[in-house]
């Protein structure tokens, strides 16, 4: 599953968000990507995250040193995107000749059809693709949803 690409504007939330390899929301608490943030010893980021609840107190590996999230940590990133940051809702979707299931973030089932579609990188028209398509499922809520524009 792609990266969730939000745009995190509390820096350190992002940067906790980017050491977990930019999970979704509902993928924080478990297994993610990765667990780490390298950054120089001599930094006020470090200084910052020795400090904070959220991070480990770091370890020394190779001139850099090596923070993770705690799990206090990671529920406070669930907490901060649900009330501030815009995730679009998933689509699961599933094919009538091949197993598994896709997931794509999209505001409607139509629109997932399609960047399902563009994600394929196939050269089949989009009506012989669509066709394809089993069934377009939602499988995780938009959370603060853009409003429509008029």
């Amino acid at each position: 599953m792609r990266a969730c690409n939000v745009i995190i504007r509390d820096k350190h939330y992002h940067e906790m968000h980017h050491a977990l390899g930019c999970p979704w929301p509902d993928e924080i608490m478990g297994e993610t990507y990765r667990n780490y943030f390298a950054i120089d010893a001599d930094t006020e980021t470090a200084t910052r995250m020795r400090a904070s609840p959220h991070w480990t107190g770091g370890t020394k590996k190779f001139g850099m040193v090596y923070f993770s999230v705690t799990d206090q940590g990671k529920r406070a990133l669930i907490d901060h995107m649900q009330a501030n940051v815009t995730v679009p809702a998933r689509y699961a979707i599933t094919f009538r000749h091949y197993d598994g299931c896709k997931l794509v973030p999209a505001r409607s089932r139509s629109a997932a059809k399609y960047a399902s579609y563009l994600a394929a990188e196939i050269e089949w028209p989009f009506i012989e693709y669509a066709a394809e398509i089993k069934s377009v499922r939602l499988h995780s809520v938009a959370i603060n949803p853009a409003p429509a524009t008029p």
